[in-house]
This record gives structure tokens, sequence and C-alpha cells, in this order.
């Protein structure tokens, strides 16, 4: 079985290399075209399927293919590293008219951008400023509010006042006119009474 994967791995090995020396040339002759892009692709997806099917040995074979696929890594990066400057390079040799056109475009978006994000940042400056002005309307109905409460309170308490002392004053009245009508029956049945006993002493 171990076999069987290992020939598996020389295959994808063999592979690895014949891609590596079609990058090399590639680089050689041109600036980085996609043809040599998707060859880079191709030997990143291959070291990929190397890496599994090391995984899937045991033991002193598995660190051996391991070994080998790290070594693959660090050629594939080399290249791709290659392959960045190269890019890098002819971009900084390319039409500058072209080049100062994009600069030209970001610059826009970004002021765009900016324009925008200074936009929202007056917006939210005016809500909060509109808010804190609410807010102070409010706080001074409140105040005003709580003066007319209170106010208010005081006069129901000056009311108060004045109707306890009125029915203080109502309950002296009737108390007056109820010793008052006592005094008159009194005096009433006095007079009843003494005249009763006139009568009484002239029959006698």
């Amino acid at each position: 079985m171990s076999e069987g994967f290992s020939s598996t791995f020389d295959r994808y090995d063999d592979e690895f290399v014949s891609l590596t020396q079609q990058i090399e040339t590639s680089l050689r002759q041109e600036s980085p075209s996609p043809y040599t892009l998707n060859l880079l692709v191709q030997c990143d997806d291959l070291i990929k399927q190397m890496a599994l099917e090391a995984r899937s040995n045991e033991g002193s074979l598995k660190r051996s293919l391991l070994e080998k696929v790290r070594l693959c890594k660090t050629k594939y990066q080399s290249l791709r590293a290659e392959s960045d400057r190269i890019s890098l390079m002819a971009a900084n040799h390319s039409n500058s008219n072209h080049a100062s056109s994009d600069t030209i475009d970001r610059l826009r978006r970004n002021e765009d951008l900016l324009s925008q994000q200074s936009d929202t940042l007056e917006r939210a400056r005016r809500t909060m400023e509109e808010t804190e002005a609410v807010a102070l309307e409010i706080t001074e109905e409140l105040g005003q509010n709580r003066e007319t409460l209170m106010s208010a309170h005081g006069r129901i308490r000056h009311v108060s006042g004045l109707t306890g002392r009125a029915r203080r004053v109502l309950t002296s009245m009737n108390q007056r006119a109820m010793q008052q009508r006592m005094i008159m029956y009194g005096v009433g049945v006095a007079l009843v009474v003494g005249f009763l006993a006139l009568l009484y002493g002239l029959w006698s």
C-alpha cells in the first residue's frame, strides 16, 4: 500500500518539476502573463495534493515525503516572489499616463469617500445638536411644569386652609344657633309656666 502511495507521490513530484521548469522559462522570456499565473496556480494545487498524499503514509516514509513537500513549497514561494517582483518592475515601467490616470481615479474615489464621510459626520453633528436642543426644551418645559405644579399645590393648600376655617366658622355658628334656640325654648317654657302659675293664683 505504501509503495502505491509513494508511486503516486513520485508522479506528483515529476509533475511539479515540470511545472516549475515551465514557470522559470516563462519568467525569463516575458513579464508574468496569465499563462504564468495559471502555472503558479497549478503548482500550488499540486503541492496541496502532494501534502495530502504524504500524510496518507506512516512512519519514516511519511516524514520523508513531508520534507519533500516542504522543499516544494519553498521552491513555489520563490517562484511566486520572483513573479511578483517582475510584475512590480513591469508596472513601474508601464505607461506613465495610464499610471497617472489610475492615480487620479484613486484620488477621486478617495475624495468622494472622504466627502461622503464628512457629510455623514455633518449629519450626525446636526442630529446631535437637534437632539440637544430638544432635550433642553424638554428640560425647560419640565421646569415650568414643576413650577406650575408647585404653585397649584400652594393654591390647593391655601384653599384647603380657607375651607377648614370656613368649616370651623360654620360649626361655631351652628353651635351658637343651637344655644340661642335652647335659650329661646327655655324662656318660652318659663313664660308658659309663669303664665300658668298666674292663672292658678287668680282662680284659687
